[in-house]
């Protein structure tokens, strides 16, 4: 066999090689994605259920300040605000009233904002009423807060406000791993009539407290926009309710971030 005889039989036994090589990869890959999946579901749980445990953790009332810091092109800004949420259970005149819950959004500093506050009260079956009042004005105006950003920062006020159980379908994929925590991972797409700012977000859950580790966040284009990480070690307890206490907001297509951190949390304290 002459040289260039061999040279040829070499470059088709690498090249097949090579493609038996990527073929039994993506064999393997494809075989070990339906395998972790299965494994993953094997908990029983599905993904509607896994965020009726997350919406478990929250308490009936609860008043909670936080300090917020942004940076937008280099230029830090601190700001405080506070948020007092009430929401009600079935057998209340509330809900009667078609009043799920109310929640209240109000500044501390900087001055020039202080006692500037947003009231949302959450409607079943139908849009929330919102409300914005303006101490240089001296009276409440109803307002739209779709797409209303908390000043100078990456949160929306949506942010602030988790969406009830029914209002969105979920979807469960596979588990995946927020830092060394393995999380499940649900998806949860907004019913049109929540009139959400999104079209999807996924939620990265720790397994054994069931607190968000990684939210994502697409926009109505289905453009991810936005990426929420709150650390493991930031999870507290308060009456076997878990929740995070430090978090860091990263706006994808502005190239920004804020963070939040919670300086007090008063758990029931009896608002109306």
């Amino acid at each position: 066999m002459s040289r260039a005889s061999i040279r040829a039989v070499i470059r088709c036994f690498r090249a097949d090689l090579a493609f038996g090589s990527a073929l039994l990869l993506v064999l393997i890959a494809a075989g070990a994605a339906g395998w972790d999946l299965r494994e993953d579901l094997k908990d029983g749980l599905d993904a509607r259920e896994i965020y009726s445990r997350v919406l478990a953790n929250r308490f009936y009332s609860g008043i909670h300040e936080f300090t917020i810091v942004s940076e937008r092109g280099g230029r830090r800004q601190p700001m405080r605000i506070q948020l007092m949420w009430r929401r009600y259970d079935q057998e209340s005149n509330e809900v009667k009233l078609g009043i799920v819950s109310r929640t209240l959004i109000r500044y501390l500093e900087p001055g020039d904002l202080r006692h500037t506050a947003y009231l949302i009260i959450d409607r079943l079956g139908s849009p929330d009423d919102q409300f914005l009042y303006l101490p240089s004005l001296g009276r409440v105006r109803r307002i739209s807060m779709r797409g209303l950003m908390i000043a100078g920062t990456d949160f929306s006020v949506e942010d602030f406000v988790p969406g009830d159980i029914d209002y969105a379908r979920y979807s469960r994929i596979r588990n995946r791993y927020v830092g060394a925590t393995l999380c499940f991972v649900i998806d949860a797409v907004p019913f049109e009539a929540v009139n959400s700012i999104y079209s999807k977000i996924r939620l990265y859950v720790e397994r054994d407290r069931f607190v968000p580790l990684r939210m994502r966040y697409w926009d109505e284009a289905g453009v991810e926009v936005k990426d929420m990480r709150a650390p493991v070690s930031s999870i507290r307890q308060i009456e076997g309710r878990s929740f995070t206490t430090r978090a860091i907001m990263r706006h994808l297509q502005a190239d920004s971030w804020t963070s939040v951190h919670m300086d007090r949390f008063a758990a029931n304290p009896g608002l109306l």
